[in-house]
């Protein structure tokens, strides 16, 4: 068992066993901790700064060992150690902020959760009051969005389907987070990098800011959710997420505003 935690920069957080920094975008950025790196054996680390998270899944999916279970998390986000939304999420985070008391679920816990499930991630978000498709628009540049339907439809065209059911809903499991067995790993791996590389072929970012950059990051986040809606044969377990930056005193009535709009009376 091993769970990457996708990083950039060093931090100081205690990890449980079976946990492993992986150092993203590591053709550019500093290692001082000496972390493993994304730019070892077969690799994407170069495209760090479009993919975000995702050089360090690909850097997972052609090097990591091939037997045993595997995830990705962030070095500030984790899965916790409970599986709801809702009231009783926004709740739990609130507890979290005055308590700075939480850890990223243990070892034992993710598989025993993989004893009843084929895939863990994180309990779905509700992303305001639009759906999918128009929070897109809303926050990024939609003709990407709609580039990303149009290969899908090229590529891979028996996925449309779900494509166009995830874009009309209103959450999604968000982070490009798991828990899961290699196998499935592989499976999700091998139908996704060929979308956003032909994505990519299509796509010209060479103006957009830094945040817009991030395109092919924000596209998997939908990607994923496609994935999953598509192979239902899958029995997913939700996790809640924590984010340890919101455990500062800074961050607490800004974070528990934004659980309480994404979460109250919504599940």
């Amino acid at each position: 068992m091993t769970v990457y935690v996708i990083t950039h920069k060093p931090f100081e957080y205690n990890l449980p066993d079976g946990y492993q920094p992986l150092l993203v975008g590591a053709d550019f950025n500093s290692n001082p901790n000496n972390y493993l790196t994304d730019n070892t054996g077969d690799n994407i680390s170069s495209l760090n700064k479009s993919f975000c998270e995702l050089t360090g899944l690909y850097w997972m999916w052609k090097n990591a060992p091939e037997t045993g279970n595997i995830g990705l998390v962030h070095y500030r986000r984790y899965f916790g150690k409970h599986d709801f939304g809702g009231k009783k999420a926004a709740l739990w985070h609130l507890k979290n902020i005055v308590t700075h008391h939480v850890s990223p679920a243990p070892q034992s816990l993710l598989d025993n959760c993989l004893k009843n499930a084929d895939l863990i991630v994180s309990h779905p978000d509700i992303l305001g009051s639009h759906n999918i498709w128009d929070h897109y628009a809303a926050h990024h540049y939609i003709k990407d969005l709609e580039i990303t339907r149009n290969v899908i439809k090229d590529l891979t065209p028996s996925y449309l389907l779900s494509f166009d059911t995830v874009m009309k809903g209103t959450s999604l499991a968000l982070y490009n987070m798991f828990y899961t067995s290699r196998s499935v790993m592989n499976d999700y791996c091998e139908w996704l990098f060929p979308i956003l590389f032909e994505v990519e072929k299509r796509t010209d970012i060479s103006n957009y800011d830094p945040y817009q950059y991030r395109l092919y990051g924000f596209l998997s986040e939908r990607l994923f959710n496609v994935w999953i809606q598509q192979n239902k044969q899958l029995k997913v377990k939700y996790l809640t997420v924590f984010n340890t930056q919101n455990l500062e005193k800074g961050q607490m009535f800004k974070y528990y505003k934004q659980r309480l709009k994404y979460h109250l009376n919504k599940r």
